[in-house]
């Protein structure tokens, strides 16, 4: 078993992991980030497999758009896979979940419900979360270390997933939860929602 933290996001939230990267690093802990991008019906690469396999931990940044990558979704669903065999060794996974993910979204993504951290919807959300984060991976937060000043900022547009009227189905020997889904834009001024036409979603996980 090797000593690393794998990181799994949507390239979206770069920025994110970039912060948490820097942290870490202060810690010393060794990492092992994916920054790529699968494609429907790509497999996992090997490198990324083995790394996932062999990690101490598995940290998964969960936003929107790591909701929709395909990418995202098998490698938790491949870390959920080795926590149940790793119990005994203490494999955790667990996910950072930023501003604008509801609860719901993370019941159809997690059958077994691993270690959330939410991020608070503000400038200082992340650095008031990493105490959390630092104690669900076994670790003290670095001596020197200090949450960064906040920042203002301007309104900006969010993109919700609402769910609704949620159903388990049975396919191809595996139950997987269905939802009416639809996307609601709201405007940076809040003057107007914009709201998608309704889909059904199913989860990816089993």
């Amino acid at each position: 078993m090797a000593d690393h933290i794998f990181i799994s996001h949507s390239s979206k939230n770069d920025g994110v992991v970039k912060r948490l990267r820097k942290i870490l690093a202060i810690h010393e802990q060794p990492l092992w980030v994916d920054s790529q991008e699968l494609t429907g019906g790509d497999p996992l690469d090997s490198a990324i497999e083995d790394s996932i396999r062999t990690a101490r931990h598995f940290l998964v940044v969960i936003s929107l758009d790591a909701v929709s990558s395909d990418w995202v979704q098998r490698e938790v669903r491949l870390a959920l896979a080795i926590a149940e065999q790793r119990r005994a060794e203490g494999y955790k996974v667990i996910s950072v979940v930023l501003p604008g993910v509801q609860a719901g979204i993370l019941n159809l993504l997690f059958p077994v419900e691993p270690i959330h951290i939410f991020v608070e919807d503000s400038p200082k959300g992340l650095d008031e979360a990493i105490p959390k984060i630092f104690a669900a991976l076994g670790l003290q937060l670095p001596a020197d270390w200090q949450p960064g000043e906040p920042v203002p900022v301007e309104p900006v547009a969010e993109l919700l997933l609402k769910l609704s009227d949620p159903q388990m189905q049975a396919a191809d020997g595996a139950h997987r939860t269905t939802a009416t889904a639809e996307l609601v834009y709201l405007t940076a001024d809040g003057v107007r929602d914009i709201v998608s036409r309704r889909y059904r979603f199913t989860a990816p996980l089993g």
